[in-house]
């Protein structure tokens, strides 16, 4: 692997996204022991941010150190998918009981950022490639705006991690133009369903979404030999 080194400035921030993006992308892949030593010398960097950078990705849950032997990357199994999604299942649903105590100029004021974000995803997606759709992070900017709706900073940090997983199981070669529709349809459904006040079918709205991503994560998982 031929990395470019990095420069000193903000080092710390840059080694960690750097090594963020490599395990998300899978350069890193399922299992690999990664060498502090060697990437310090392809990155020109000592091993101290090498080494902090993996204590955050370990928070992230991207990572795990076993002691006296190394740090790993993380491979995402059945049982981690299962319990990701019920985890969101569990948040998303939690914010909606928030959402029903808000006075009506609030409640309205926030469903409008979320209205915004897809938006503009609605828009970049039928003018733009794919692929730069996709580099937008719009289905990311959703799901977390919807979680800040709850008021609490410690569920989005939270759900951003699970977040994490979600990403490192889908390969964009795999997405369509198709699927990226239907679930900005899908969000659209959540949100003219709470906007309405209509609680009990955005809860549906917000369970048929996630069950969908659940197959599509398990159509995925099968393809890759039970292991991503």
């Amino acid at each position: 692997m031929n990395l470019s080194r990095l420069d000193n400035s903000n080092l710390l921030d840059k080694t960690y996204e750097l090594m963020k993006d490599l395990i998300v992308r899978r350069v890193f892949k399922p299992n690999q022991k990664i060498s502090i030593p060697e990437l310090a010398s392809q990155l020109g960097v000592s091993r101290t941010p090498i080494r902090d950078a993996l204590n955050r990705l370990e928070k992230d849950g991207l990572v795990k150190t076993v002691p006296k032997v190394g740090t790993f990357v993380n491979a995402i199994e059945v049982d981690d998918i299962l319990d990701i999604m019920d985890t969101r299942l569990m948040l998303e649903l939690w914010v909606l009981e928030k959402l029903k105590a808000l006075s009506a100029e609030e409640f309205l004021l926030r469903v409008k950022d979320l209205e915004n974000i897809l938006g503009e995803a609605s828009a970049l997606i039928e003018q733009s490639p794919l692929e730069t759709y996709l580099k937008s992070d719009y289905n990311l900017q959703f799901h977390l705006e919807f979680i800040k709706l709850g008021g609490n900073k410690r569920n989005v940090e939270i759900y951003s991690g699970l977040m994490n997983y979600h990403y490192l199981a889908v390969e964009h070669a795999l997405i369509t133009k198709e699927m990226v529709i239907s679930a900005i349809s899908q969000h659209y459904s959540i949100v003219n369903t709470i906007k309405h006040r209509d609680f009990a079918n955005a809860e549906t709205s917000i369970r048929l979404h996630l069950k969908d991503s659940i197959d599509r994560l398990m159509r995925q998982l099968a393809a890759s030999g039970g292991q991503i």
